[in-house]
C-alpha cells in the first residue's frame, strides 16, 4: 500500500537530513511492505448541534470506514508505534479527515513488515522547532 502526504517532518537523527534541525519535506510517499489494515475509524461530529468544543473520542460517534475513503485528503497530525511483534510493526496515524467526513477527526492502524519512505526535497524548518 502507498500513501501520499504533502510532506512529512523529517528528524535532525535521520540520515538524510543534514541539518541540525529537523525539516520538512515537499510531497512525500509512505510505501507499506507485507502490511494489514487493523483499524480504521472516524470520529462523526455530524449529529452534535449543541457544543461548542466536541472532544471526539468523547462527544462524537466512533464509524468504521473503509482505509481508501480514510485516507483521501487524510491530514496526519500525529503518529505513534504501538508495538513491535518480532519483524512486524503496529503503527497509529491520527488527523483530520476530507472534506467528505466534515474534516472530523480520525485514526488508522497499519501492521506491517518494512515501511519505505521517499521524498524530493527538504523545503524549511519543521513547525516544532524554533524559527
Amino acid at each position: 500500500m502507498s500513501v501520499f502526504f504533502e510532506h512529512i517532518d523529517v528528524l535532525s537523527t535521520h540520515p538524510r537530513n543534514s541539518n541540525v534541525k529537523a525539516m520538512y519535506s515537499g510531497k512525500a510517499l509512505l510505501q507499506f511492505v507485507d502490511f494489514e489494515i487493523l483499524e480504521s475509524v472516524i470520529y462523526d461530529t455530524s449529529e452534535i448541534k449543541s457544543k461548542r468544543r466536541i472532544l471526539a473520542e468523547n462527544d462524537a460517534q466512533k464509524k468504521i470506514v473503509d482505509i481508501s475513503e480514510l485516507l483521501v485528503d487524510f491530514e496526519v497530525l500525529k503518529t505513534a508505534e504501538i508495538q513491535t511483534q518480532g519483524n512486524m510493526y503496529i503503527h497509529r496515524f491520527d488527523g483530520l479527515s476530507s472534506c467528505k467526513y466534515n474534516e472530523d477527526f480520525g485514526y488508522w492502524i497499519i501492521k506491517y513488515k518494512t515501511l519505505i519512505i521517499e521524498w524530493d526535497d527538504l523545503i524549511d524548518t519543521a513547525w516544532f522547532e524554533d524559527r
